[in-house]
């Protein structure tokens, strides 16, 4: 396999517990720093915030508020990949993640180039 120009794989890491977050970006360093793969950015992403309030009291003019605040967590890992070895090694790691990842943290993949035209 022949690539002509670099191919980039963007992954996007999504969770509301920042627990989980945190292990499953600790988890995809240590693996990537196994493999010896060097050539990819990690972009923290602003985190956003949702707030609900619910009204308790079955009456309308009761100021009885409970308030809830939902913080989701996000970070984007950019990859460019130049040859064979990375681009199935990175491929294997994406196999990895998407069957061992917690239940509330969500991983988009999204290729930028056009990847029929790149790999010959």
């Amino acid at each position: 396999m022949y690539i002509k120009d670099n191919i980039i794989i963007n992954i996007y890491l999504q969770s509301s517990d920042k627990t989980s977050f945190t292990n499953l970006k600790n988890k995809l360093n240590y693996i990537l720093k196994i493999y010896n793969i060097k050539n990819y950015n990690i972009i923290n992403l602003p985190k956003k915030r949702h707030k609900y309030t619910i009204l308790r009291s079955p009456h309308i003019y009761k100021k009885s508020l409970e308030s809830y605040e939902e913080i989701i967590y996000t970070s984007n890992y950019r990859f460019t990949i130049n040859n064979k070895y990375n681009y199935t090694t990175i491929f294997y790691i994406i196999k990895f993640l998407k069957y061992n990842i917690p239940l509330n943290t969500n991983i988009t993949f999204k290729l930028e180039n056009n990847v029929k035209k790149n790999i010959l």
